[in-house]
């Protein structure tokens, strides 16, 4: 699994990062300088969304292509003389998440590098991570924000959005090559290293922007990962309360003191200090996101 995160001077983890997102009209003075700061290995996307003409974009871009193979644009879906000026030249994918099929079928065609999948989508991402891989295009998701169509946050119970738990993502490594961390710059560096370690024993809540009301984690059951791959979003046709049922078992182990204890914990959990340092951050502070994806 890849790792992205938007640039942050004092993100902890910079030289060990995968992927990194650098804004165009914040960097345009002297983004291919800014290249130099990073490996080969290392892909750089830069976000052009709302920027100059192609024109005075393009050629920049070409100059950073030279400094920095290793790298993509990413770009607002209504930058169609933008795409005309990228296609077969530069890698790019849109900054629009896809939320059905026809956009995903749509994007591929356009002959987009990446994809964001978001919401009901993402709850059969067995089925799009696969034609995404089959079609050579690499799938992004954003873990750690739960996902609900917008303007309906009120109607949509916790445990229906879309999130991925830490101890959950190695089941997406077959289906998804990029986890996005969004998360306060404050915030940033320990969610991250949350994620790569795969462990989280407190509250979701705290973890995950969307989520409204508490969430224990530490004693879900192992089946709620594993069904959400591919249960294609069934509670929303009232089909399915697995994932509400878990959460609740959840939280009577909570109320009890009890967790389930998972092998994979110690290595972290139990022989660093990094998790507890962890917990200290991600509990003092509160997220707070919304949750919200888009409102298109």
């Amino acid at each position: 699994m890849k790792y992205c995160i938007e640039y942050y001077k004092n993100f902890r983890y910079n030289t060990n990062i995968d992927e990194v997102i650098l804004g165009y009209a914040t960097y345009k003075d002297s983004i291919v300088e800014k290249l130099k700061e990073w490996r080969e290995d290392q892909r750089i996307i830069i976000d052009i969304c709302l920027s100059d003409s192609p024109d005075v974009v393009i050629p920049v871009l070409k100059m950073c292509q030279k400094v920095h193979e290793n790298l993509a644009v990413r770009l607002d879906i209504i930058q169609e003389d933008m795409v005309e000026e990228l296609q077969g030249n530069i890698p790019f994918f849109y900054a629009n998440y896809a939320k059905t099929n026809d956009e995903v079928y749509g994007m591929i065609k356009r002959g987009v590098s990446d994809i964001y999948i978001t919401e009901s989508l993402a709850f059969n991402i067995e089925l799009v991570g696969s034609y995404c891989k089959y079609m050579d295009v690499k799938v992004r998701i954003i873990p750690n924000i739960a996902q609900y169509r917008a303007g309906f946050r009120k109607e949509i119970p916790d445990p229906y959005k879309f999130f991925v738990r830490p101890e959950d993502v190695d089941l997406y490594e077959a289906y998804v090559d990029v986890f996005e961390i969004i998360a306060p710059k404050d915030r940033l560096s320990v969610i991250y290293e949350i994620y790569r370690n795969k462990v989280w024993n407190g509250d979701l809540q705290q973890l995950i922007a969307g989520i409204d009301e508490p969430f224990p984690n530490a004693g879900m059951i192992p089946l709620f990962g594993p069904y959400r791959l591919a249960c294609c979003h069934k509670c929303m046709q009232e089909k399915c309360s697995l994932c509400m049922q878990a959460k609740e078992l959840s939280t009577k182990f909570a109320d009890n003191k009890l967790e389930v204890i998972k092998e994979k914990d110690k290595e972290w959990k139990h022989e660093t200090r990094s998790y507890q340092e962890a917990v200290r951050i991600i509990e003092k502070t509160t997220s707070d996101g919304d949750g919200k994806i888009s409102e298109e």
